[in-house]
C-alpha cells in the first residue's frame, strides 16, 4: 500500500503540472496534447481502485482473523467450562465428605463420652457436643481462611474469626483435649 501511496503522490504531482501546462497553452492560444493528461487521470483512477481493493482485502483478512479468534475463544471456553464443572464436582464432593466426616466426629465423640461415663469418669465439658461443634466450627473457619481472607465471608456464609489454636492440626489438638479423661479411664483412676 505504501507503493500505491507513493505512486499516487507522483501521479497527482504530474496531473497538477499537466493541468498547469494545459492552462498555459489555453492562455497562449497554443495546442495542447491531452493524451498524457488522460493517461495520468486513468492512472489515478486505477490507483483509487487498487487502494479500494487493498482496503477490501484488509477488511476480509481482518474479518477472517476475527472469526478465527472467536473460534479459538470458543474452544478455550469449552475446555475452561469443563474444568470449572470438574472443580464444582470436586467442591461438592469435598463439602459432602466434610459433612459426613463432621457427623462421624460428633458420633464418635458421643461414643467416647458414653464410654468414659460407663468407666466412671465424668468427662470434661470439652467433649460435650456443643463444645465439640464450637471447636470444629472454629477449626473449619481456620481451614477456610485462605479462601475468605479478612472478610470472613463466602457468599452467604459468614465465618467466625479463625484464630489459634484452631489453625493447628485437628487430631493433635482434639487428642490433647481428651487425653486427661482417656488416661484416667484407661488407668482406672477416677
Amino acid at each position: 500500500m505504501a507503493d500505491i501511496s507513493t505512486r499516487r503522490v507522483e501521479a497527482e504531482t504530474r496531473l497538477t503540472e499537466l493541468r498547469q501546462m494545459q492552462g498555459i497553452a489555453l492562455l497562449d492560444d497554443q495546442e495542447f496534447d491531452t493524451g498524457p493528461l488522460s493517461e495520468v487521470e486513468r492512472e489515478l483512477s486505477a490507483l483509487d481502485a487498487a487502494e479500494g481493493e487493498a482496503v477490501r482485502r484488509q477488511r476480509v483478512e481482518a474479518a477472517a482473523a476475527e472469526q478465527q479468534r472467536l473460534v479459538t475463544l470458543r474452544k478455550t471456553l469449552t475446555v475452561v467450562e469443563e474444568n470449572r464443572l470438574e472443580a464444582v464436582d470436586c467442591a461438592e464432593k469435598a463439602a459432602r465428605d466434610l459433612c459426613d466426616a463432621l457427623k462421624e466426629v460428633r458420633a464418635r465423640s458421643a461414643d467416647a463420652t458414653r464410654l468414659l461415663r460407663a468407666l466412671g469418669v465424668r468427662p470434661a465439658v470439652l467433649l460435650d457436643v456443643y463444645e465439640l461443634e464450637f471447636r470444629m466450627s472454629l477449626r473449619f473457619a481456620a481451614a477456610i481462611k485462605p479462601l475468605v481472607g479478612l472478610g470472613r465471608r463466602f457468599g452467604q456464609i459468614t465465618f467466625p474469626e479463625a484464630r489459634s489454636p484452631y489453625d493447628k492440626p485437628w487430631r493433635a489438638e482434639e487428642q490433647a483435649i481428651a487425653n486427661a479423661d482417656i488416661s484416667r479411664a484407661m488407668k482406672g483412676s477416677y
